[in-house]
């Protein structure tokens, strides 16, 4: 069930954060520039990020080339369409992108490469 939204509030169609503000012009999260008056129904379902797209899309909401062939190299870097849920349901569980980003980042600062699971 999508979230409610609050009065002030609208989602942005590129990556369905929650935009606070009724005169924000663009996204904080993605770039994404609003024209008009935000629309009815329900969030878009954000796109899958992958490690090998650094920057956020700020094309409009369109699907590149270059960007099929990055989700592509993750989906085989990975070992499959499976795989690529299983992390995905890992960086949900964790608490999102960001977060799981630092913890990452957070193991390699200690060297936890050589430690056995």
């Amino acid at each position: 069930m999508a979230k409610k939204m609050k009065p002030g509030e609208k989602r942005c169609p590129s990556c369905g954060a929650t935009v606070k503000g009724p005169r924000t012009k663009t996204c904080p999260k993605c770039g994404h520039e609003f024209e008009g008056k935000p629309q009815k129904g329900p969030a878009p379902k954000a796109a899958p990020a992958t490690a090998a797209s650094a920057k956020p899309a700020t094309n409009g909401g369109t699907i590149t080339l270059e960007q099929i062939q990055k989700v592509a190299l993750t989906v085989k870097t990975l070992g499959g369409f499976q795989r690529v849920t299983e992390v995905l349901a890992v960086i949900k569980e964790l608490g999102g992108v960001k977060k799981f980003k630092d913890l990452a980042e957070a193991m390699t600062a200690t060297g936890t490469d050589d430690i056995p699971f």
